[in-house]
Parts: structure tokens; sequence; C-alpha cells
């Protein structure tokens, strides 16, 4: 459960401290535990509720906001969200 629990508190050290280069690399951390938590059992990777990192994607998206570059891409950090744009969108 810690892999899940922790990687935010760290993300958020890193974003507060405003070090880009850490917090890069606290991220591919958390995704990598996220994956690692959510795969470990059978059960757990049927569920849907793995599908999407939101801890690690929240404090991303205040990272990107405050003008820090996010050079990590995952599947469990869709880019759309990441970008503040929706999936799917539609010119009308």
């Amino acid at each position: 459960m810690l892999k899940i629990l922790y990687p935010p508190l760290n993300l958020f050290h890193r974003y507060a401290t405003r070090n880009e280069e850490q917090f890069n690399e606290a991220l591919a951390g958390a995704l990598t535990w996220h994956k690692e938590y959510w795969t470990a059992t059978e059960a757990r990777s049927r569920s849907g509720e793995g599908l999407v990192a939101l801890g690690p994607l929240a404090l991303a998206c205040l990272a990107r906001d405050a003008g820090m570059e996010i050079r990590v891409e995952s599947e469990y950090l869709p880019k759309e969200l990441l970008e503040f744009g929706w999936a799917g969108e539609v010119d009308a």
C-alpha cells in the first residue's frame, strides 16, 4: 500500500521545492510503483481503479501549471488530462 500512498508526498515535496529534475525522477518512480501495485495480483490487474495514477497525475498537473516541464510519459498518466485537454475533443 505504501507504493500508492508515499509517491504523492514525495512528488509534493519536489513540487514545493521546484526541483524539476527530481520531480520527473520521482514521477517516473511513482508510476513504476503504481504499475507494480496494480499488477501484483490478478484481481487488482482486472480492476479499473488502477487505470490512472490519480495522485501522481494531480501533482504532475500542479507542476505543469507552475511551469515545470513534465518529461515522463506513461499509460497511467493520460497526456490529454495532463495538458488540461479533453480526450476526443471535437470542434463544434
